[in-house]
């Protein structure tokens, strides 16, 4: 409706000036001022709608995440103050980012927000580039340690952090203890434990493969072919998945019906992210939700942590809408970082139903932050490689998605034999190497 509302509005404003032009024409040519004259008014008149009609250079578009528009004005605002430069907000889904920017570069934001593993697809195809070294040097210093490698590319930083994002285990403190959910076993021999496994979300149930030493695009996840599930390792992880079905503690799920489940008390802990944090807690009430790291899971009689992908939350510039203006590529790198700053990402965190974890490290050791229970789950959680592996960013990982899931969830439904676990992750392992 906007974008109609425009294209009518432009129409009656060049209409009306055709209309001012040849009504001042008339009148002059009446008065004896001659067709010169008449002329040069006429073209005067067509310069100015043309440069109307063109984009205003000092006009950044931002797009931000949904819902996050009014978190973002007063900084925003900051920005235009300090910089002399007007701001378009806009709200967009991430997920959607590098779709969106790619499709038409010069069209789409100068500054964006995406999650870290659309990275490497942007800057492959060349729509973000490096950015300027004084900014890379504050992320290094300011930000976490995996929050600064989430916006980094073969060894260079495409990107600003601006938040952390790792799945956490929620329960319910009346059926389980803090000591209880240290451990998987103790969890689903005292109580219940949830999970989508008939239909397995990738993204929850793949990382147990790291647990286990395995590696996915290898150690730093920038390896097309570094994928190793198919050993012993691998397949102890498929006799796990498959061994869940005659577990009395544990519970299938699906997406309709996480939260009735943990509501009701037929499961008394599941794994999600901060997004579930408010429903778990009109769930099971307030004072009832408990969230902590992930327990520690035995899998082939070993006793292993359990790990997570770690998320990382991003702004980057594309230049393309500059048309190489240079100041306003420069105020647009400036944008990224008040957006990403540690006020801004206070702010983030503070505002009602953001729940966006902070990655600055200052801002993570503030009292608000360190008094938040979910704030401390994740960045434990995400401090280091012995909970979290920061998700891969090759564009391979839409061939991972749907492989995995596939193979995960098979397993679990008895749809591939045991004898067979082997092949299939030696396949899977060539199949990722040959996805382009």
């Amino acid at each position: 409706r906007k974008r109609l509302h425009n294209i009518i509005v432009t129409k009656i404003t060049k209409k009306f000036q055709e209309e001012i032009a040849m009504k001042t024409w008339q009148k002059i040519v009446v008065g004896g001022a001659g067709l010169m004259l008449a002329s040069s008014i006429l073209v005067a008149c067509g310069s100015k709608d043309s440069k109307s009609s063109s984009s205003d250079p000092k006009t950044i578009k931002l797009w931000v995440p949904t819902g996050a528009k009014k978190s973002y004005q007063s900084i925003v605002h900051k920005f235009e103050k300090d910089s002399n430069y007007k701001v378009k907000i806009i709200e967009s889904e991430d997920p959607k980012a590098q779709e969106k920017i790619k499709k038409d570069p010069s069209t789409a934001a100068d500054v964006f927000s995406l999650p870290h593993d659309q990275l490497g697809q942007l800057v492959d195809s060349g729509v973000i580039q490096e950015i300027p070294q004084k900014y890379s040097k504050e992320i290094n210093k300011n930000e976490t340690q995996q929050a600064a490698t989430g916006a980094m590319y073969k060894g260079k930083t495409y990107a600003f952090p601006f938040g952390i994002e790792s799945q956490v285990l929620y329960y319910n403190k009346s059926k389980l203890s803090a000591d209880d959910v240290t451990s998987y076993e103790t969890i689903t021999s005292k109580a219940t434990f949830g999970a989508k496994f008939k239909q397995v979300n990738a993204y929850a149930t793949a990382p147990l493969f790291y647990s286990v030493g395995d590696t996915l695009f290898g150690k730093n996840g920038e390896d097309a072919k570094g994928t190793n599930w198919g050993n012993d390792a691998g397949v102890s992880v498929l006799k796990w998945i498959a061994s869940q079905k005659d577990n009395a503690g544990f519970v299938n799920l699906d997406d309709n019906n996480v939260m009735s489940k943990f509501g009701d008390g037929s499961v008394a802990s599941f794994e999600s992210g901060p997004w579930d944090y408010e429903a778990a807690q009109k769930a099971v009430g307030k004072n009832n939700l408990g969230v902590a790291v992930y327990p520690t899971i035995n899998i082939n009689g070993q006793e292993v942590q359990q790990k997570a992908f770690l998320g990382v939350k991003l702004y980057a510039v594309n230049q393309a809408p500059s048309k190489g203006n240079t100041k306003r590529i420069a105020a647009s790198y400036k944008l990224a970082s008040y957006l990403t700053s540690a006020e801004s990402q206070e702010n983030q965190f503070k505002t009602k139903g953001r729940n966006i974890i902070p990655s600055n490290k200052t801002v993570q050791n503030s009292d608000t932050v360190k008094n938040h229970e979910l704030a401390q789950a994740v960045i434990q959680m995400g401090s280091s490689s012995d909970y979290t592996v920061v998700m891969p960013k090759l564009n391979q990982m839409s061939t991972f998605w749907t492989e995995s899931a596939a193979i995960l969830s098979d397993t679990y439904n008895g749809k591939i034999k045991e004898s067979d676990y082997l092949a299939k992750l030696k396949q899977f392992d060539k199949d990722l190497a040959a996805a382009k």
